[in-house]
């Protein structure tokens, strides 16, 4: 019976002029494997990759937009275990590239890219507005974090390999780029409460008390000329570029300069070929920059190049996925919200304002 609701979706128009980048349209109701979820989407999440994927060319016209949903488990194949129908889940999805993308009504998740969540609360729709960082209580909050929190797991899982033991990590420090975006704000809590880390973050001036709230022990004015030079004066462990350009991969990389051995990475396929080296005595390891589509379990081709996946590194992702960040979840805080008018035609606007930089600690969400 299920196969004869209606499905409606935002496609990728092929357009990349601002207004443009959305076509809503019915579409046939998905199908899922024995493997994985039907989901309900009732909130949706605009992510710096969704535009990319069209002004890139990556996006492919008449495909699904979107990454990011939350919503309720519409039904389970035979072999999922964990996840039953009606319960609330947020989403990771690769959009932008064939039917299987977010911004629609009905999606086909997989468990490894598929948040529980810890409790229940409203299914009324926010109304428009702004609303601050919280803990999860909305399905607009819970659309925010999926993404994010899968693109954390790939980096500190499987390319940067950190431990997962906290006292193993409690006198190491990472430094995040970037923390006052919304994955950073992720990173920042995922970091210091779930592998105990010590945290080093940038931001505009703003939003450090906020960071500090969340776990970051030091934020530093990434607008400061001695940013740079004051970070420098840390033993770091690993770096994290997660606004991700060869700008602010090369400052993550300068910012490490004294460090005895450090893992860089960073979250958009810049490769250590676009870094200036300088002559440190440390050794500087820069892993496979973090493609977040991996999570779904197998390789990625993607911006001209293959990324693998081993089984090794998939176990680690899998423990944190599914043992150590339900334990944090209930605690964890989304970033602040920006929530559009209803309807699938205003993921547009949401392209737009992302693309252009409009927001600063928050996440563009709207329902369908």
């Amino acid at each position: 019976m299920s196969s004869a609701l209606p499905n409606t979706a935002a496609l990728v128009s092929g357009s990349t002029e601002p207004g443009k980048y959305i076509q809503v349209q019915d579409i046939p109701y998905p199908k899922a494997t024995e493997d994985q979820l039907i989901v309900k989407g009732l909130a949706f999440a605009i992510n710096p990759t969704d535009w990319k994927h069209a002004d890139f060319g990556v996006g492919k016209k008449g495909a699904v937009a979107g990454t990011d949903v939350a919503g309720t488990v519409e039904t389970v194949g035979a072999n999922v275990q964990g996840f039953s129908k009606g319960d609330f889940v947020s989403v990771f999805l690769h959009g932008n590239v064939d039917e299987y993308g977010a911004f629609q009504k009905f999606v086909v998740a997989n468990p490894s890219t598929t948040v529980k969540l810890p409790s229940k609360f409203p299914v009324d729709p926010l109304q428009p507005g702004e609303y601050p960082s919280s803990t999860i209580q909305s399905f607009e909050g819970a659309s925010t974090i999926p993404l994010g929190l899968a693109t954390i797991g790939v980096s500190f899982a499987i390319e940067l390999n950190i431990p997962l033991l906290q006292g193993s990590n409690s006198n190491k420090y990472i430094l995040l780029w970037g923390g006052a975006t919304a994955t950073g704000i992720l990173a920042i809590q995922i970091a210091k409460h779930v592998y105990g880390l010590k945290v080093l973050t940038t931001a505009s001036k703003h939003n450090h008390e906020f960071l500090k709230s969340l776990g970051a022990d030091e934020v530093f004015d990434y607008k400061d000329s001695s940013a740079i030079e004051e970070l420098s004066k840390y033993d770091i462990s690993y770096a994290l570029d997660v606004f991700g350009t060869v700008e602010t991969f090369q400052q993550t990389y300068d910012a490490t300069k004294n460090s005895k051995d450090v893992r860089l990475d960073n979250l958009f396929a810049i490769f250590d070929d676009k870094i200036k080296k300088d002559s440190r005595s440390g050794k500087a390891t820069f892993v496979t920059p973090t493609m977040s589509y991996i999570a779904v379990g197998h390789p990625v081709d993607a911006y001209g190049r293959h990324w693998n996946l081993t089984d090794e590194g998939f176990n680690r992702y899998k423990q944190f996925w599914f043992e150590a960040l339900p334990k944090y979840l209930p605690e964890l805080k989304h970033a602040g919200l920006k929530v559009l008018k209803q309807g699938f035609e205003n993921a547009d606007e949401g392209y737009t304002l992302n693309k252009e930089g409009k927001v600063s600690a928050q996440k563009i969400v709207f329902r369908a």
